[in-house]
Formats: C-alpha cells, sequence, structure tokens
C-alpha cells in the first residue's frame, strides 16, 4: 500500500479526542480510500502474480551470459511485496520453468522451481494460514506484533506453521515493531531503528545461508 495512506491509517487508528474522531478521521478515512482503493485495483493478484511470476521464469531460464545451472535466486519482499515472495516461495509445479541446456542451446534442461529461497518483512495481503501452509520453498519472515496490517494471533499462527514446517523456515516476531519497521522506519525512533537493523541482519544471514 503507499506510504501516504499507511500514514493515515496510522493516524486513524490512533487514540484521540471526541472531537477528532468525529470530525477528522472522517475525512483522513476517505483520503485513505482514495489512495488504496486504486492501488489495490491495480496492483490486484490477478494482474501483479503473472508479471512477477513472468519475470522469475525469465531469470531461471535465461541462456549465458547468466550461468542458468549453477544460478542461485532469492526474492525479498516488503509490505505488498510480501505476499508475492510468499508465492513464490510456494513452488507449484505448473510454476516451474526449464533451466538453459548449453548444449541443445535451448531452455530445455530439467523443471526447476523459481526461486531458492525467499525473505519477508512486515507482509501484508496474506491469506493465512491457506498461503503460508503451501509454502514449500525455504522462507524466513520478520514482523513485529504491534503490525495493523497482520493481527497479532495471524503472526502467531503464521510462526507456528513454519516452524513445524522445520528448520528450512523462520519466523521472527520483534516486540513492539510496527507495520513498515524495517523499509519506511523513522530515524528518530531508537527502538524501531533497532527492529531494522535485526531485520537486515535477518536477511542478510537468510541470503548468505541458502544462495552461497
Amino acid at each position: 500500500m503507499d506510504v501516504t495512506a499507511m500514514q493515515l491509517m496510522e493516524k486513524i487508528l490512533k487514540p484521540a479526542s471526541w472531537l477528532t474522531t468525529l470530525f477528522v478521521k472522517p475525512i483522513l478515512i476517505i483520503r485513505a480510500l482514495i489512495i488504496a482503493i486504486p492501488f489495490h485495483i491495480k496492483n490486484r493478484p490477478a494482474v501483479t502474480k503473472p508479471r512477477v511470476f513472468k519475470f522469475f521464469q525469465a531469470l531461471r531460464s535465461s541462456p549465458p551470459p547468466l550461468p542458468t545451472n549453477n544460478l542461485k535466486i532469492g526474492a525479498a519482499g516488503f509490505c505488498f511485496g510480501g505476499k508475492y515472495a510468499v508465492l513464490l516461495a510456494q513452488d507449484t509445479p505448473s510454476s516451474r520453468v526449464s533451466t538453459y541446456n548449453p548444449s541443445t542451446g535451448s531452455a530445455d534442461g530439467p523443471l526447476t522451481p523459481l526461486i531458492d529461497c525467499a525473505f519477508t518483512a512486515h507482509p501484508s495481503m496474506l491469506k493465512v494460514p491457506d498461503d503460508i501452509e503451501a509454502v514449500s520453498r525455504p522462507l524466513s519472515v520478520t514482523v513485529g506484533d504491534k503490525d495493523m496490517v497482520l493481527k497479532s494471533n495471524l503472526v502467531v499462527k503464521m510462526k507456528d506453521i513454519l516452524e513445524k514446517k522445520g528448520d528450512d523456515h523462520e519466523c521472527v516476531i520483534l516486540p513492539g515493531a510496527k507495520h513498515g519497521f524495517s523499509v519506511r522506519m523513522d530515524p528518530k525512533d531508537e527502538v524501531q531503528m533497532g527492529h531494522a537493523a535485526t531485520a537486515e541482519k535477518q536477511a542478510i544471514d537468510w541470503f548468505t545461508k541458502w544462495l552461497s
């Protein structure tokens, strides 16, 4: 979702006087809807998912100079993009593509998953548990327990599902972290800046582990 819309939502959800609630918040709600509704229509999964998957399919099956036979691919998504990092990590048979075969000069190698691993911070638009239960490629998630987009009960459920899948997956819940903490934190907020640094290290460690 647009950053401005998210900022408006934070103001809407923030406790306020009855005067603000009655006269100011309705205006903020209308402003947020004017931004959010067109965004979601233009970027609904039916439109966005094919574009995302087409890119990764082309990348996985690309000829040289990319070393496609040994190329490892990771996906990272934040907020809206987190949905698609999770979808890529589901690795459905229909999404796999043949890698480039240098002996034949065409993409007729073995069918291969589009990515080797994925990372997402404060994902939005997720369907929990369905989207998470379908994950099969290594997935790392970091999310706050104060996320206004993904409610705390769903965060806990997501963590439980991923942990039951084994060590190929992880979900870190950061106490006090708000939605957007990893990419649009307030530089003056030391707590949120600390959460952003933690998320950055988690992502680097995860990709180092699976892409090295």
